[in-house]
């Protein structure tokens, strides 16, 4: 059965000797009992002299002079002494949270556990009041005692982590949604239907949306509206391009970097007034760059009139893309979405299927596209509208992995596949995005450093393997010379971002390669596994629509 503790004697509070041996004899018969035995004992006997009840003397010895008090230690932890508590009642900390806030009493790990009955005895000791009218501190734990449950259990199951959705994330798990963490999110990493692998789900969605039309929840891009009349000058410091020449109604692909010059999040800037401005982030990089902003204003630039809001979550956003993208938008209506009335890389507000929406077109597939932005909570709403009106132009949902490979067959950067913190936009063939003209931004004066200006940096090459079925692994290193049967060889970069492309029927890669531009026509070994090398041509890594003639229709 379950344990028991029985005290006696002076640990249970009775503390002379035939009372405590009277006590003690009864605790006896109950042990025995609770263990199934049977006792018949008489009690002992004792005699004692008579005492009186114990003297409340607080600080030993009692009576002694001011030199030997001044020694007389309370909370050993926090090396409070009696004086330093008789000189806060002379102070007139007389209340007794002043007092402890005064002489750091009881503020110990041990809340008090060693000194606080003392101090505050000695506190009403220097009041002359009674201790009950002094009153006590809060004791927090370990004082208070709490549970393992209390400090650990947030941390368990499905509450280790907590998951954040996005208002299609119901449609999306009913309709056989693939799961991948992206972040805090969840996302769709595919929809397989019917006896489909995951594989040839992501293949299906991607032909479809390059030939029909594909729908994608990107509900978990970070938006951050950014507004005030120095907003513009603002973004031209924390972004490595002009925001601010950015006219009212356009959109601007936008690197950020740190104070190191290393590039750590990318996104669109979309200028909404004059005065506000929208910048969408990585999924992973809403909370982050928030913080970013806000840290820059709060400390360095405390000057600009500027305010930032993370809206992340008010909004739902749908990506409508592919050559029958426009035909869907058509079909919702509310919206003239027009080549003439919203160009490549512009933006209007307005309603769609009767839901209020700003439209974005902006393409990360090299497709027609337009990213449509609605109320979070009418997401779902619009999301099952797109879906209906894009039925008759075989409009289908694909999950990040196809987002991944058209991506890439475009040449497009993801932050964290193409960057690791080393990184600058240079390595990356964006420099186009980095200004010369301006005299300032986080990470110029980096970026002049001469580690991040030699010739023979890490840049970004597309690979095409020999055998155009042969996907290279993610990592992959490629080697100086050919590997050889023994002895070291060195490395000269590595395999960033690797897919079969269902597009163009062979496997494509981006890599990080020294020297990258200068090696377009050669060959790098990639050593694999026990012994296996695969061998690749460096390329240009954009491999798809080089004049983006299929997103600009």
């Amino acid at each position: 059965g379950a344990g028991f503790v029985v005290s006696a004697g002076s640990a249970s509070g009775v503390l002379e000797a035939a009372a405590a041996l009277d006590d003690a004899h009864r605790a006896g018969l109950r042990a025995a009992a609770e263990t199934g035995h049977s006792v018949n004992l008489a009690a002992p006997a004792a005699e004692a002299e008579a005492e009186a009840p114990m003297m409340p003397v607080w600080s030993m010895p009692q009576g002694a002079a001011p030199g030997l008090r001044a020694k007389a230690f309370l909370d050993f932890q926090n090396d409070v002494k009696v004086s330093d508590v008789r000189l806060a009642a002379q102070e007139g900390y007389a209340s007794v949270e002043h007092t402890k806030r005064y002489t750091t009493l009881g503020m110990a790990t041990d809340q008090g556990k060693l000194s606080n009955i003392n101090g505050l005895a000695v506190l009403a000791d220097a009041l002359a009041a009674p201790i009950p009218a002094v009153g006590t501190t809060t004791f927090r734990p370990p004082y208070a005692p709490v549970t393992f449950g209390a400090l650990a259990g947030e941390a368990r199951g499905p509450l280790f982590k907590p998951t954040r959705k996005t208002p299609i994330d119901g449609w999306s798990d009913a309709n056989g949604a693939h799961w991948e963490p992206v972040a805090d999110w969840r996302r769709p990493y595919a929809y397989p239907r019917g006896g489909e692998s995951v594989a040839e789900a992501v293949t299906r969605e991607i032909l479809n949306t390059r030939s029909n039309v594909g729908l994608l929840d990107a509900s978990t891009l970070g938006k951050i509206l950014v507004k005030g009349p120095d907003a513009g000058r603002f973004l031209d410091l924390v972004y490595t391009s002009i925001m601010s020449s950015l006219a009212v109604g356009r959109c601007r692909y936008g690197l950020m970097c740190n104070e190191n010059g290393f590039l750590f999040d990318d996104g669109v800037v979309v200028r909404l007034t004059e005065d506000s401005f929208l910048c969408h982030t990585t999924s992973g990089g809403s909370d982050r760059v928030h913080a970013w902003l806000e840290e820059w204003l709060q400390t360095e630039w405390w000057d600009l009139k500027v305010f930032t809001a993370n809206l992340t979550e008010q909004y739902a956003q749908v990506a409508v893309v592919g050559p029958k993208a426009r035909a869907v938008l058509e079909t919702l209506g509310g919206m003239d979405v027009s080549r003439e009335a919203l160009p490549f890389m512009a933006f209007a507000e307005g309603a769609l299927a009767g839901v209020p929406a700003r439209a974005y077109r902006i393409s990360f597939s090299g497709e027609l596209s337009y990213e449509i932005a609605v109320p979070a909570a009418r997401g779902l709403e619009f999301w099952d509208a797109c879906l209906a009106a894009g039925a008759a132009q075989g409009a289908q949902p694909y999950g990040t992995e196809a987002l991944h490979v058209m991506r890439a067959e475009k040449g497009f950067i993801m932050i964290g596949d193409e960057t690791d913190g080393t990184v600058i936009p240079q390595d990356l063939n964006l420099g186009w995005a980095v200004s010369k003209k301006k005299s300032d931004f986080i990470g110029k004066r980096a970026q002049a450093r001469a580690d991040l200006t030699r010739p023979d940096r890490e840049t970004l090459v597309g690979l095409l393997t020999e055998n155009p079925m042969e996907v290279l692994p993610d990592g992959a290193y490629a080697v100086a010379e050919p590997v050889a049967a023994e002895g070291p060889t060195r490395t000269i970069g590595h395999v960033t971002s690797s897919y079969f492309s269902p597009t163009l029927g062979h496997s494509i890669a981006m890599a990080l390669i020294e020297g990258g531009a200068g090696r377009l026509g050669q060959t790098l070994d990639f050593p694999v596994g026990a012994g296996g090398v695969i061998r690749a041509r460096v390329v240009d890594p954009v491999f798809l629509d080089k004049e983006g003639s299929r997103q600009d229709v």
